[in-house]
């Protein structure tokens, strides 16, 4: 008897479990992990100001707040889009939108992209159920995609790209069962026009979502009419990818010093370890040694079985097979392709993440498969699959190698922190990622001061009133060099003196600094390193 699990169907409750299962994956992240530099992004080219000048003199959270809770209308986005980012306007219109209706906090623009991502795991269901895949084993193995969990949690646009590309599967599916009938072509139409806000949703969903369109030219038993489901799910895809390129164009050459020089083993290898991280996450990440390298064994030893059993049961996954291997593979070959002619290495797990819906649906097709004749072997291998899952979605939500470091920066320098401290933060590239999520993660009240390009003499003058100073070494290459001069001019001064105990992420290279005023000669002022504590953490922090 094929386990509840592994059948083509599913009752509404199995269903409900399911989706709720999908809420605690995707809001474990979205609850407990720090803001994140492209997070702040999405705030400011919503708001007037998208590149603020920030105060040369020390600020404070609460007086930046405002600037935070600032919004402008949808058109100034898109103009702003076309001027300051490198992204299509949907999303940001959407969270433009959102925050206009006073929901201007991170947390409720993390909340939209969760409720997105869930839409997501239903739609993808819905199109497991009308093939006949498993909707129980594909919902969960998506839901439970590291991928998929971490980029249904943050405020950006890949949630919201994610559900756009679920319906689209799911009218695809619909137009390929109602082929010559009516409801077929309205069924494809609505396929190019949810993949065509995909693309407007993020560029690269683009790559999955032609695939899916694609699809029609090969799927099996449609005959001539194949041509008109074609045309009209193209027309509407094609409409919105000239609306891209009017974004696209002005945007191009915005960032060239984005991604490293393209080079194809290396490009290669990168997609090899996103892809599989897009399933697990970063476990590896959370051992040392050669327990790391077990674990990363292991794990490739499960993949490697997972591919063999979709290829062992390969006609068994049913007439969609290709469908789904399409959308698999659609975006690995579109960031190899965009880096060759880019000349850099665009490849990042978040870009990945619009693959791991389609991996799953492979998985839980071949599981399904397996289970017809051998149902207590295909159960099992399903369950060991979610349960690591599962140890990479803890991992995400709580443990620090797979986090923006921000917070817990934050929380290990918070005895060396208060009002007669002053946090230095460099500005970084263009004073949005970095400031924007020390802002969110630091306490309101908590004095900072911006390091910007400068000689390094004229930073004592700035820092004069305050008994303590906290370099914050989270860096991007602009703010490398920003702290760099920093650290440089406090150890030449006298007046400063640096404590011994400081912040570390050893991974990263990511540290903290604190300065005590050194006392006055023959003053009789304590000496104040006496008593100050400041966390250490020497933890992991690359995202996998």
């Amino acid at each position: 008897m094929v386990p509840a699990l592994l059948r083509q169907g599913g009752s509404r409750a199995a269903l409900a479990i399911v989706l709720f299962i999908a809420t605690l994956a995707v809001g474990g992240g979205a609850v407990l992990r720090s803001a994140e530099y492209d997070e702040g992004y999405t705030s400011l080219v919503t708001s007037p100001v998208p590149r603020p000048a920030w105060p040369e003199a020390p600020f404070t959270p609460r007086d930046a707040a405002p600037v935070l809770a600032a919004v402008v209308p949808p058109a100034e986005v898109a103009r702003q889009l076309r001027e300051t980012d490198v992204h299509p306007p949907l999303y940001f219109w959407a969270a433009g939108l959102l925050r206009e209706g006073g929901f201007t906090g991170l947390g409720a623009l993390r909340a939209f992209s969760m409720l997105c991502a869930v839409g997501a795991v239903a739609a993808f269901m819905a199109a497991a159920r009308v093939v006949g895949i498993p909707p129980l084993a594909a919902g969960l193995l998506t839901a439970l995609s590291y991928g998929f969990a971490y980029t249904g949690g943050v405020a950006r646009g890949f949630a919201l790209a994610h559900l756009l590309l679920g319906l689209a599967a799911l009218a695809v599916v619909l137009a390929w069962r109602r082929g010559r009938a009516p409801a077929g072509l309205v069924a494809a139409g609505a396929a190019g026009l949810a993949a065509g806000l995909a693309s407007f949703t993020n560029y690269l969903a683009a790559f999955p979502a032609a695939a899916l369109l694609g699809w029609l030219l090969v799927a099996p038993g449609l005959g001539w009419a194949r041509l008109r489901l074609l045309v009209a799910a193209a027309l509407p895809f094609l409409a919105l990818q000239l609306a891209n390129l009017s974004y696209f164009l002005p945007q191009r050459g915005s960032r060239p010093e984005q991604f490293e020089p393209f080079a194809l083993l290396p490009a290669l290898k990168l997609l090899g370890q996103f892809n599989a991280a897009n399933l697990f996450g970063g476990l590896p990440l959370y051992a040392e040694g050669v327990a790391r390298l077990g674990l990363g064994a292991a794990l490739a030893g499960l993949l490697l079985a997972g591919a063999v059993v979709v290829a062992w049961r390969w006609r068994g996954l049913g007439p969609t097979r290709w469908l789904w291997l399409g959308g698999f593979a659609a975006p690995s070959a579109g960031l190899l392709l965009l880096g060759a002619m880019a000349g850099n290495t665009p490849v990042e797990l978040r870009y990945l993440a619009f693959a791991a819906p389609f991996a799953a649906l492979l998985l839980a097709g071949a599981a399904g498969a397996v289970a017809q004749r051998h149902p207590r072997a295909a159960l099992t291998g399903l369950v060991l699959l979610l349960a690591v899952q599962g140890a990479g979605i803890a991992g995400m939500a709580l443990h620090p190698a797979t986090r923006q470091a921000y917070r817990d920066a934050i929380a290990a320098l918070a005895p060396a922190l208060g009002p007669e401290s002053l946090l230095l933060v460099p500005r970084g590239n263009d004073g949005v990622g970095i400031v924007v999520a020390t802002l969110r993660e630091a306490p309101a009240d908590q004095p900072m001061l911006l390091l910007r390009p400068m000689e390094p003499a004229p930073l004592p003058v700035a820092t004069g009133g305050y008994r303590r100073l906290v370099v914050l070494g989270i860096t991007d290459r602009d703010g490398a060099r920003q702290v760099e001069a920093a650290l440089a001019a406090l150890r030449a001064d006298p007046a400063w003196r640096e404590a011994p105990a400081a912040w570390r992420d050893a991974r990263r290279g990511f540290a903290a600094w604190v300065f005590q005023a050194a006392p006055l000669a023959g003053s009789g002022v304590a000496d104040l390193t006496e008593g100050v504590v400041v966390g250490r953490a020497h933890h992991g922090g690359e995202e996998p």
